[in-house]
């Protein structure tokens, strides 16, 4: 008798156990690629000390707050990119990467690209197998060129890869840097904005089905609510995706095999440790 209460007992919480795996939903991982502008600009002084420290900070934020299914992987941009780390859920190895992301100002070519790290968010996203999506940081336009646009467009859409951007710019004045003087100090100079170039990233937002949204202040930006962002961007729709014109594959691995050779050669660049004073 005692053995038969005892396989009753056991067949119960078998059953119990069975019933809570059954019960427990599994959530799908979002893997996002954080995109972030390195041009010279961005060491501004109009967001004290500057636009790339406050964007860091907020960055930082964004890391510590995460969702446990949430992966990122990390590009510094300018006029080519780098990608600064490869697409993980390990918050210690992203915030080591988010320290380094002002490195790239002084490393990277001048100017600022957006179609090189587009593709190259996608090769870092080329590991998660679904639930992708980019966030770009920017202060500027596009002002060099490498691939056209709609190459990393098609790409996105082809990926289902929606892209939110984040525009960096004060309302009134900026404090940029415009000189270099005999020792190697940056020269600012304080003038009025001008008004703001939305063209393209407003196309590649609303193209890839993302939300576009512009912080005017330091306060604004480090108040940034990342998570009310992507679920804004859940509702976004794509459109004009008729009006891209598919690259040739042979094309696309020769594109994706040098944003590749890049990061190869621009990784000696990073990791090399910094000057001691």
């Amino acid at each position: 008798m005692k053995q038969l209460s005892f396989l009753l007992l056991i067949l119960l919480l078998s059953c119990s156990q069975a019933d809570n795996k059954a019960g427990k939903k599994e959530i799908p991982q979002q893997n996002i690629a954080l995109l972030v502008d390195n041009s010279i600009t961005m060491l501004a002084k109009d967001f004290k000390p500057n636009r790339i420290s406050i964007l860091k900070n907020a960055l930082q934020k964004i890391i510590n707050h995460k969702k446990e299914n949430q992966a990122f992987s990390i590009i510094v941009y300018a006029g080519n990119s780098y990608l600064l780390c490869a697409l993980t859920k390990d918050k210690n190895q992203l915030l080591s990467a988010a320290d380094k992301i002002d490195t790239g100002i002084l490393k990277l070519r001048p100017g600022t690209n957006f179609s090189n790290p587009l593709l190259n968010g996608i090769l870092s996203l080329s590991s998660g197998f679904s639930n992708k999506s980019m966030l770009l940081f920017t202060d500027g336009k596009e002002n060099v060129s490498s691939y056209p646009l709609d190459i990393p467009l098609q790409e996105l859409i082809r990926n289902n890869i929606k892209v939110n951007t984040v525009i960096v710019t004060p309302k009134d004045f900026k404090i940029e840097p415009t000189q270099i003087d005999y020792e190697g100090n940056f020269i600012f100079e304080k003038t009025k904005v001008e008004p703001f170039d939305y063209s393209q990233p407003k196309k590649i937002s609303s193209i890839t089905g993302g939300v576009l949204n512009t912080l005017h202040t330091k306060e604004e930006l480090l108040k940034f609510d990342f998570n009310k962002l992507i679920s804004e961007s859940q509702n976004q729709k794509k459109v004009n995706r008729k009006t891209l014109s598919q690259p040739e594959n042979e094309k696309l691995s020769a594109v994706y095999h040098e944003i590749e050779l890049v990061n190869d050669s621009l990784a000696i660049r990073f990791n090399q440790p910094k000057p001691s004073h």
